[in-house]
């Protein structure tokens, strides 16, 4: 790919983050349109990156190569100076059963677990697998690391809201972005991050439809309890976040439902369905005050998108809860479809 693209990127979490960090680093002009969106699935407290999922345990190849990718990339970011938040931690799945203790047992990349090898607070009288590759992030950092690598490569950052995207035709056809401000520049691409957001009409009518995904919203809170030594993977999912003191406390994860602010019966949900595994947690634990919801779009086969929608005008998302797993693969994946001018 030629190098000096003016490339715009739309999208504020970890994908457009990501993309606008591989853009800049790979030598294009970078405008990266971030508005901040509390309910976007990048904003959760905590990340786990694991990609030993479904009851199977079994990694897709995409996920186990995403998580080489965001090694990497940490790597990158820590010699750069900079303080990513990530945790190579390992990752620990609890079996319900000896059928799901036995599949773990067959999939590549995981260590079985005897029941007195559970770390503790968790128990499992089936045992589980670890998973010694995997790990998790503060989100926040991450997102923090990746706009200051980008800045320092050239990207320039927009907080504004874009209200349209459309072809450029007085300038041979190429992309112009028009924020709500009536702020306005011209690319040569345009890449659509926009997670779960539903798209202005106008966006439509000019990249010829919208994206297929679903939406769907999770939950988490965080606890007044201590953070576990190892983030706990699975249906309910468990890691390590910062409370008001810095201290590390535990948050508890899960739902898929529709969109809107948790139910009353979110955290009696997550505390039920994680009672076989953490004797004695309760709702009583959970700080309903500082719950946190968000969107995710999930598309076809629950597999991250790379879609050219209109010529040069490129949609990238659907990562279903993998964001922080994939998007660095994504995004350089994306660097290398994007052809030249």
């Amino acid at each position: 790919m030629s190098p000096d693209l003016r490339v715009a990127v739309v999208g504020g979490g970890v994908m457009g983050a990501s993309l606008a960090r591989a853009f800049a680093r790979a030598g294009h002009a970078v405008t990266w349109w971030d508005p901040e969106a509390d309910d976007a699935a990048s904003a959760v407290p905590v990340a786990l990156l694991n990609p030993y999922r479904g009851r199977s345990g079994r990694a897709h190849p995409e996920d186990l190569a995403g998580l080489r990718i965001t090694w990497r990339w940490d790597e990158e970011l820590r010699a750069a100076g900079l303080a990513p938040g990530a945790r190579r931690s390992g990752v620990v799945r609890l079996a319900d059963g000896e059928r799901q203790a036995r599949a773990f047992a067959r999939v590549p990349g995981l260590r079985r677990l005897a029941a007195a090898a559970v770390p503790p607070p968790f128990r499992s009288p089936h045992g589980g697998a670890w998973a010694a590759e995997g790990g998790w992030l503060e989100p926040r950092a991450w997102l923090a690391a990746l706009a200051a690598d980008a800045a320092a490569r050239g990207a320039t950052r927009r907080r504004s809201r874009v209200a349209t995207v459309e072809p450029d035709t007085a300038c041979g056809g190429r992309w112009r972005v028009v924020s709500d401000a009536g702020e306005r520049s011209r690319h040569d691409r345009v890449l659509l991050a926009t997670g779960a957001s539903p798209w202005p009409t106008a966006w439509a009518a000019a990249l010829g439809g919208t994206p297929d995904f679903a939406r769907l919203a999770g939950d988490v809170f965080p606890t007044r309890l201590p953070a576990p030594t190892v983030p706990l993977a699975g249906a309910c999912y468990v890691g390590p976040v910062a409370d008001e003191l810095g201290h590390r406390v535990a948050a508890i994860g899960g739902h898929h439902r529709p969109p809107g602010p948790a139910p009353d019966d979110a955290a009696h949900g997550l505390v039920r369905n994680l009672g076989w595994a953490w004797p004695g947690l309760s709702v009583a634990d959970l700080r309903h005050e500082a719950a946190w919801w968000g969107v995710r779009a999930h598309g076809e086969g629950h597999r991250p998108q790379l879609r050219e929608l209109a010529p040069g005008a490129w949609w990238v998302g659907a990562l279903a809860g993998r964001g922080f797993l994939v998007a660095a693969a994504v995004a350089e994946a994306a660097v290398r479809a994007v052809g030249p001018p």
